[in-house]
């Protein structure tokens, strides 16, 4: 009995310094039914030589022109995948060669589930963790994951996402009007379908100077904001509001980080209005203001 076929969807941009190592992450999965869609955005270095180079009929490299929207890229592939499972995995990204296998093996598991989610941690050198996804590494947890997305207990990785083709027919592709929008894309398969996280770190996120996220941080939080007000009536409120608590805190730490103590401060006066009892927005906006005025 032939495996079901998985569409592995790769944006790219410039990454010719990684792609490679990406796709090889894929060709040694132990998952072998697979194709790679691989959708260039306008890319001017050396990326298509270095995939043309690679001798694997299962890969396919889409130019699509410049057009900078991530979601945008990934519909493109959505439109040419014929597999009946989907993935993404970015350009500069790695995965663990039993990502897809397990996950597979986990929506055999549970036939109700639309969609997996794996852990993963980012690195800046290959095999030396930072950041994990989550802070247990083993395990699953089978559920309607959707209220677990505004509780800041699941991240959006698309490069952590293994989903049933079909559920497109539920939830529609990508929003083409937002830069971000994975975590829009999983929060509305996670309103539609039941998933299963397997906890395990199969996906590993390279941070460099040159990733996406790292001149968008700004950005990503106000759509952030949007996301969360978007899906403002599928919430109990005391959610809504706690969500929104949570990111303004982070949001205002990281300007923090930044060194721009006004825009901090804003941040977590913004986060005051939706916990009007909690101390801990005044406490960081008064911390702040000390910093600024060189007191210790």
């Amino acid at each position: 009995m032939a495996l079901p076929k998985v569409s592995i969807i790769m944006p790219s941009y410039n990454r010719a310094a990684f792609i490679a190592e990406s796709i090889e992450s894929i060709r040694q999965q132990t998952y072998a039914a697979w194709e790679l869609i691989i959708v260039d955005d306008g890319s001017d270095d050396d990326t298509e030589d270095v995939v043309r180079n690679i001798n694997d009929e299962r890969i396919r490299f889409y130019k699509a022109g410049r057009i900078g929207i991530g979601g945008a890229i990934k519909n493109k592939g959505l439109q040419n995948a014929s597999g009946e499972f989907v993935a993404f995995l970015d350009s500069d990204d790695l995965w663990a060669p039993t990502k897809i296998e397990k996950q597979i093996a986990l929506l055999n598991q549970f036939p109700e589930a639309g969609f997996s989610l794996t852990g993963g941690y980012n690195f800046k050198t290959p095999h030396q963790s930072l950041e994990y996804f989550y802070k247990k590494q083993t395990g699953i947890k089978y559920d309607r994951l959707f209220l677990s997305f505004f509780q800041s207990e699941v991240p959006g990785f698309t490069q952590a996402l293994l989903f049933r083709r079909e559920c497109l027919q539920k939830t529609g592709y990508f929003r083409e009007i937002k830069a971000f929008s994975d975590v829009d894309f999983i929060a509305t398969l996670a309103y539609h379908f039941n998933g299963v996280i397997l906890y395990e770190p199969l996906v590993f996120r390279r941070l460099h100077e040159r990733s996406y996220s790292n001149p968008n941080w700004i950005k990503s939080y106000y759509e952030g904001v949007q996301l969360i007000h978007d899906f403002k009536d599928k919430l109990p409120r005391r959610l809504f509001r706690s969500a929104l608590f949570k990111l303004y805190i982070n949001f205002g730490e990281d300007f923090l980080k930044e060194a721009n103590r006004k825009q901090a401060i804003t941040q977590f006066l913004k986060a005051w209005q939706y916990k009007p009892f909690s101390v801990v927005p005044l406490k960081k906006a008064g911390k702040a203001i000390l910093r600024r005025s060189g007191c210790k």
